[in-house]
């Protein structure tokens, strides 16, 4: 089926709907109707567009803020420091069970509620109430006002008008989502689409144990998304750490072209081979082999059971990694070695990010699996380094004007989708509020 631009969906792809074979080398791009001419990295550096994507991109579509296990218990909350669009989101775990969101910020006088030595931190912790540093004020979990101070004092408080401002707030296979638009258009799930959704079935809650890092990147955040949503710079960028004895699928140093791509609604799939595609190659570097562990993860696959339907949907052979890209900012990477990856791309300016990296591994049973854990979250690190370390060069060279026009080979048609779906929009906001 030939999918069309995605400011024109058919039924069957809004509802997340998309089959369809590669008949030949050369044609994802076509198959997805993304257009094969040239692109306009623009997106990437023009502040009035950036101030648009603010509003259309990020305050219109469900955003991930963490996971439920950051709540373990009735009382448990923190807080997401979204700097760029001005607001701090407060997610708690009420005493009923129920997670909830607000805009952390007080009714008398507008301070921020929740926040440890710095105000401009994230913090996290547990409450029974929620108070306020400066003059007491104090809210339930739900967000109700409870206490005023010297409440006498002032002119026709009526509870209701002094509720913690909600924001919208539901939770999948674990992930905690927000979005601050005051009437979400879709709800969450029905912006997954039903093909993404069933990756609830995965068994992330097998995978505990978590490693998070974050850093702050000189480049605007779909040029680092672009960095992770294609191989074809591997040889390159990675050939430090690749190993040169795995067989080459494609020509000219390509180790491994990605054998499908898929788009579902404003999300996207890339699908791979990862090790399994590489199975019986044994040269490797003398340190992988002591730790048993390399840059995609170590030699062992603990036993977690089943993986759920949501993985390989286009039931690809010696189906390796998943990369599901979560529209607009989140990545969740599910590996056949059972572990897991998540990104976040959060900008900071037009030309600058904050980017968050997660890593869930199943709970090491003794201490050679957990050296291999921690050598794979050293290689892993490097590898991430070495992708971050083009993003300044390649944010200087699209903002140099030496060229508007860069051209995308069928590999990077991943890069297209995204650059498109924001780009369109950026034009329906524009549209509707006649800019």
């Amino acid at each position: 089926m030939t999918a069309p631009h995605i400011s024109g969906l058919t039924e069957a792809e809004a509802a997340g709907i998309q089959t369809f074979e590669k008949p030949a080398p050369g044609t994802w791009t076509e198959a997805l109707g993304l257009g094969t001419g040239p692109v306009s990295f623009k997106d990437c550096y023009d502040t009035e567009f950036y101030e648009d994507e603010k509003e259309a991109v990020f305050r219109r579509n469900w955003l991930n803020v963490g996971r439920v296990g950051q709540l373990p218990r009735n009382g448990t909350y923190f807080t997401k420091e979204l700097e760029f669009l001005g607001v701090s989101v407060l997610v708690v775990r009420d005493m009923e069970n129920e997670i909830r969101a607000f805009h952390n910020v007080c009714s008398h006088r507008g301070n921020k509620l929740m926040w440890d030595d710095f105000p401009t931190k994230e913090s996290k912790g547990n409450c029974r109430q929620i108070a306020c540093k400066y003059h007491g004020w104090r809210y339930d979990l739900d967000g109700e006002i409870s206490y005023v101070h010297n409440a006498p004092e002032f002119f026709d408080l009526k509870a209701e008008d002094l509720a913690l401002p909600k924001i919208n707030v539901d939770v999948w296979a674990g992930f905690i989502f927000i979005n601050l638009d005051n009437e979400p258009r879709q709800s969450l799930r029905d912006f997954l689409t039903p093909t993404l959704e069933k990756l609830e079935t995965y068994p992330f809650e097998k995978m505990p144990r978590v490693y998070r890092f974050e850093t702050v990147v000189g480049a605007n955040w779909k040029l680092f998304m672009d960095a992770f949503q294609e191989l074809y710079h591997v040889p390159y960028v990675h050939g430090k750490v690749t190993n040169n004895a795995i067989p080459q699928t494609g020509v000219d140093k390509v180790p491994q072209m990605i054998p499908y791509f898929g788009t579902y609604g404003k999300h996207r799939l890339m699908t791979t081979g990862g090790a399994k595609a590489n199975k019986g190659v044994r040269v490797r570097r003398p340190i992988d082999a002591l730790f048993q562990a390399n840059f995609i993860g170590t030699d062992y696959t603990p036993d977690i059971g089943p993986l759920g339907d949501g993985l390989n949907p286009a039931g690809i052979e010696n189906w390796g990694v998943d990369s599901w890209q979560l529209y607009p900012n989140f990545v969740i990477i599910a590996w056949s070695s059972n572990y897991w990856y998540t990104y976040h791309y959060w900008p900071l300016s037009a030309t600058s990010h904050k980017f968050e990296w997660t890593v869930g591994f199943a709970e090491p049973t003794n201490t050679r699996e957990r050296l291999a854990q921690e050598h794979a979250l050293v290689m892993m690190r490097e590898g991430i380094l070495q992708d971050a370390n083009t993003l300044e060069a390649t944010q200087l060279g699209i903002m140099s004007g030496a060229r508007d026009d860069f051209f995308l080979c069928d590999q990077e048609v991943a890069l297209r989708h995204l650059h498109d779906v924001v780009q369109a929009d950026v034009a329906a906001s524009r549209a509707e509020t006649g800019r």
